[in-house]
């Protein structure tokens, strides 16, 4: 098996522009060869940019140790990188790494067998998968109002705003005041609050009838003060947590939905591990991705989420997926999106539109929004 990683800088433009152009312009593709075939994965670079983490554990251990590895059973190719990985902490860069390899085989092995990869977890429960727009940060209350017009133009029924705080009242107000109830809209405030500061603003912004509140407060595996606000507000969390006993914490903790990303915690069966886990708490599962211009982690999502029925919606970027870089098309209509029936890189286009570009990037989130 041979191993190579992609990285690259695709930044986030759109019309209106966000705040966050190149913090969510650094990403990480997984190349898989198993003889005359190959798959692709994404691995989700988390913590500000910082890909030379990821790109270590790659060039370290995982691409000359899989080079001699006939692979038998993903599964066992997971549990060993798992087990020489853990003592560095089963954090979004170990996991996820592991992530980038996991979905590639996936992919690989769909081809091998000429199947789809939601063949491989029970087959087809629907044809199209619930999306809602999740925003980037934008700099003034008129350019969200912008961005709403254009969601509802690209078919979106619902979106989350990444503002921060002093910004989040003002918005909701304008939205409410133009387009009504027409427009549903949940808010993520990426740990913004303490657990007394959260409670005074989400009761605050409560008439605004808002879907849900994701993580508000930090640190995001706070669970007992998760479960006081769940018993008030709808809550959803789980984009940071790693290991199943860490879900089952945050599930016990009453949240509304669960969001586990594929490109962090592992690949498709962490995944499938957390969906039957919620499913037997009767928590819903609504799959976190970072709202890049990246199609490789949302389709691989996507899969997943035509073969389970407890998927009841997915992140998905307001900002157009430059189609000719993953030779696929994502066309959304009414808040549902049909999933292409197979996504590629082209590597060529990624050399010369694309290639990585070192930089800070710092994700401002709450009071690093100055």
């Amino acid at each position: 098996m041979k191993v190579s990683i992609l990285p690259a800088s695709i930044p986030y433009v759109d019309n209106p522009m966000p705040e966050w152009v190149d913090e969510w312009g650094v990403q990480l593709f997984t190349k898989v060869n198993l003889g005359d075939y190959a798959g692709y994965g994404e691995v989700l670079i988390a913590g500000s940019g910082i890909i030379s983490a990821y790109i270590g554990v790659f060039e370290d251990l995982i691409i000359p140790y899989l080079e001699n590895v006939e692979v038998v059973s993903i599964n066992e190719v997971v549990e060993k990188l798992e087990k020489m990985l853990y003592s560095a902490g089963l954090c979004s860069i170990t996991l996820g790494s592991i992530s980038g390899v996991e979905t590639a085989l996936w992919h690989v092995f769909s081809k091998m067998r000429n199947m789809k990869i939601y063949e491989f977890f029970g087959g087809k429960v629907r044809d199209r998968v619930p999306v809602y727009a999740s925003f980037p940060r934008y700099k003034s209350v008129d350019d969200i109002v912008s961005a709403v017009k254009v969601a509802i133009n690209r078919g979106f029924t619902l979106v989350k705003l990444h503002q921060q705080p002093q910004m989040i009242e003002d918005a909701l107000k304008k939205i409410r005041e133009i387009f009504g109830f027409e427009i549903k809209i949940a808010i993520d405030f990426n740990s913004a609050f303490d657990y007394s500061s959260a409670l005074s603003f989400l009761n605050k912004i409560h008439r605004y009838e808002i879907e849900w509140y994701e993580e508000p407060i930090y640190p995001p595996n706070d669970y007992d003060n998760l479960k006081r606000l769940a018993e008030k507000f709808p809550i959803s969390a789980g984009e940071n947590e790693y290991t199943i006993n860490s879900f089952r914490k945050l599930i016990e903790s009453g949240i509304e939905y669960v969001q586990p990303d594929i490109s962090k915690i592992g690949g498709y069966l962490k995944m499938i591990k957390v969906i039957d886990l919620a499913e037997s708490y009767g928590v819903k599962v609504m799959p976190h991705l970072r709202p890049q211009r990246s199609g490789i982690a949302l389709f691989h999502t996507l899969q997943l989420a035509l073969a389970k029925r407890n998927i009841v919606q997915v992140e998905f970027p307001l900002a157009q997926i430059p189609s000719e870089l993953f030779n696929a098309e994502f066309n959304i209509n009414n808040g549902l999106v049909k999933v292409p029936e197979d996504v590629s890189l082209n590597e060529e286009i990624l050399r010369e539109k694309y290639n990585f570009t070192r930089k800070l990037r710092i994700l401002k989130f709450a009071d690093l929004a100055t």
